[in-house]
């Protein structure tokens, strides 16, 4: 009888750290993504939805752009199967308070924390298949909201966790956050307009 040997997905955080100064990636149930160099149009759309959600944040939520995260389990594990970087993502300010209280852990490793929200703006480059795998991915870790901006035709797919179906808007409507920002109101006409 043969024994089979189980190969293991992801890599270390050490390995994550080291492969960073490299290039930008991420890393999607155990794989390695390549991550392209944005668009100017694509930042225009990220700095304005980071200034729209900071301007109602604050309170509650601390909003970042760009900015990797993992989960607890796997930083406390030193094994990572997902390391992502969404375009915006919002954090629980108490909590995101108390993992800044670490000042070692801050400067040298990535959040290691679930946002409440992430937005991704798509680019022409993005594949459907990579994409419904990333909000898969995020629901899976207990992401609440997702939105999927896609600029090309000016609409956004919004995925709550715990609902089967997505919510598809167009530039007509206006973008919300449910219960996490009420405050937050957003015409996507206006946004999307650069």
């Amino acid at each position: 009888m043969s024994e089979q040997t189980a190969t293991r997905r992801g890599m270390a955080l050490d390995e994550l750290i080291e492969r960073s100064a490299h290039g930008k990636f991420e890393l999607i149930d155990g794989e390695l993504h390549a991550m392209s160099p944005s668009t100017l149009a694509h930042s225009i759309l990220i700095r304005k939805l980071l200034f729209a959600l900071s301007a109602v944040a604050a309170e509650r939520w601390e909003v970042f752009s760009e900015t990797t995260f993992i989960t607890p389990e796997q930083a406390a594990s030193n094994w990572l199967t997902d390391s992502l970087v969404p375009d915006i993502l919002i954090f629980d300010k108490a909590a995101f308070d108390a993992l800044r209280a670490d000042t070692a852990l801050v400067a040298t490793r990535p959040a290691a924390l679930i946002p409440a929200l992430v937005a991704e703006t798509l680019s022409p480059a993005d594949r459907q298949s990579d994409v419904s795998r990333k909000v898969q991915r995020y629901l899976a870790l207990g992401v609440r909201l997702i939105w999927i901006i896609d600029p090309q035709v000016q609409q956004v797919t919004v995925y709550r966790h715990g609902s089967k179906q997505a919510s598809l808007l167009s530039a007509a409507d206006t973008l919300t956050a449910d219960d996490l920002l009420p405050a937050f109101a957003l015409p996507l006409e206006q946004f999307f307009a650069l």
